[in-house]
């Protein structure tokens, strides 16, 4: 049965897509622009009433509107774009439950804010609609019956691996201290993920309120199973998580220095030699103790460009040398390897918010070493970053971009099918291969995306290598890019989705990835 809002929505879209001029086109989305500003307000003020002020802020009647306004770690997604009409302080699920619940039937469009640290420009906030802000939402804690983390939505990676340090336990979270818990949801690398899969399969249970503002427990073993999985990689579509369990890794306390490794630095004349290294080692490493990332970036207006990469190891000194023989091989300027704890290695990435920040995607097979395959791919994608730095050498606007490179071994994705699987992995048995993030980073000051530097990345994205099969990472991909078609298991996320948002709600009243739609037929 269609709820009578739902099928007033079918139909005028159903109108709108076949029948109405473009200038009735242009008529509705100034009516469409206007109504979603008063059903923001009218659903602002019930939820005051609901929840009351303290909770529930507008710019004009709390203390906390701005903070939360700015709570985004990218520039384009803060206050000076995005005024959301009111700004929900949730404390508990219970308060997300009553405001989705009066979002959903009043039809208004929202957001949800976690960590806010977002490449995609209104994702996480909105403008005539509402913010589900998690920042009240923040804590951790260890349960050693189950040896699992609980954790609140607005916690962030590094607050996690703080607290559970004492205990010589932690996550498998973020690289990023600053990185909140949307990382999941979008599957989520760690530098526990190549023994551990991807964040997301250390899920053990996900407290979930749907679109209807139902709460309901997922886990891989009950009714919600489906969900459970669909959430390893969904987004924010499928719900908002208002608690996570996941597995406890004993990675030992600060003083236990398991670790060996640190950051080395080339010259731009070791490129050609290191991505053939990066090639050969997703393709040829079975270690799952070997951990490499690989940084690429070129400040404006300087534009000299730095390659660094960081190599770590889950063992001795010994095994370091061995497993990245080929790194070490190629010329670099410096190094500072030496003993490390997991902590001191989850604390030794930052990347600070107040500047505009987008991301675009690719994916590109590994390439075994002391064979006759090239690694022609990878220095294409080079040579086309190269091409965008060059054509807007110039530009006012930029500030620096980077070039990304991280592995997903084949042990990654062993380990995400032993633990149920998700929507994200290729077949059993790919070979190992490199999420690679392209990012333009705007100066400090501009708020404003340029016509210009966003036509080059397009351009970059039409022309950068990937090659087929492989899945696009979510997390650094750009909105346009259809990350969830890229998916191994894309029938099953859509699948997933039609049963649980059958209307579309989701879809039609947040931003977020897109692919999901349900076909009018499902449900008329």
């Amino acid at each position: 049965m269609v709820a009578p809002s739902d099928l007033f929505w079918l139909v005028t879209s159903a109108y709108n897509w076949c029948c109405s001029s473009s200038v009735d086109q242009a008529q509705n989305s100034t009516v469409a622009s206007t109504s979603a500003a008063t059903i923001a307000a009218q659903t602002c003020q019930q939820l005051q009433q609901s929840l009351g002020a303290p909770l529930v802020q507008t710019s004009s009647s709390g203390p906390d509107y701005s903070l939360g306004a700015n709570g985004a770690w990218s520039t384009f997604n803060t206050e000076v774009n995005f005024q959301p009409t009111c700004i929900v302080f949730a404390s508990n699920a219970v308060d997300v439950q009553t405001a989705m619940k009066t979002i959903y039937e009043n039809e208004a469009d929202y957001a949800v804010q976690a960590g806010g640290h977002s490449g995609m420009t209104g994702w996480n906030t909105i403008q005539d609609g509402v913010l589900i802000s998690f920042m009240n939402m923040n804590t951790s804690s260890y349960d050693p019956d189950r040896d699992t983390i609980p954790m609140e939505p607005g916690v962030r990676w590094g607050e996690v691996i703080t607290a559970m340090e004492p205990l010589g336990v932690a996550p498998v979270g973020g690289r990023i201290s600053e990185v909140g818990t949307g990382l999941l949801l979008g599957g989520g690398l760690s530098f526990l993920s190549a023994a551990e899969g991807y964040a997301s399969d250390n899920y053990v249970s996900l407290d979930v309120v749907l679109v209807d503002g139902t709460l309901v427990t997922a886990t891989a073993d009950n009714e919600y199973a489906d969900l459970f999985k669909a959430l390893k990689g969904g987004a924010n579509r499928f719900g908002i998580v208002t608690r996570y369990e996941v597995k406890a890794v004993h990675t030992g306390t600060n003083e236990e220095k398991r670790w060996f490794g640190g950051l080395f630095v080339y010259p731009n004349s070791s490129s050609e030699a290191l991505l053939g290294a990066i090639a050969h080692f997703v393709h040829d490493t079975n270690d799952t103790n070997a951990v490499m990332v690989t940084v690429i970036m070129t400040p404006w207006p300087s534009m000299e460009t730095s390659i660094s990469v960081l190599l770590v190891y889950n063992g001795t000194e010994a095994s370091f040398n061995e497993s990245f023989a080929e790194f070490l091989s190629i010329p670099y300027t410096s190094s500072s390897p030496s003993p490390l704890s997991f902590f001191e290695l989850s604390n030794a990435v930052h990347f600070p918010a107040g500047m505009g920040t987008l991301f675009s995607a690719s994916s590109l097979a590994g390439v075994p070493a002391n064979s006759a395959v090239s690694v022609d791919d990878y220095l294409e994608l080079y040579r086309q970053y190269n091409n965008f730095n060059s054509m807007f050498a110039s530009s006012p606007d930029v500030g620096f971009t980077l070039l990304d490179f991280s592995p997903v071994l084949q042990s990654q994705i062993r380990a995400g099918y032993e633990k149920g699987g998700n929507p994200i992995n290729p077949p059993l048995g790919t070979p190992g291969y490199v999420i690679v993030l392209f990012q333009v980073t705007y100066r400090e000051g501009v708020t404003k995306t340029a016509e210009d530097v966003e036509e080059g990345r397009e351009v970059w994205m039409e022309n950068a290598p990937r090659t087929p099969g492989l899945p696009l990472f979510l997390s650094e991909a750009d909105a346009k890019q259809q990350v969830f078609a890229s998916y191994g298991e894309y029938e099953f996320l859509k699948q997933v989705y039609a049963k649980y948002d059958p209307t579309s709600f989701n879809i039609r009243h947040t931003e977020g990835p897109s692919g999901l739609e349900v076909p009018l037929a499902t449900f008329v």
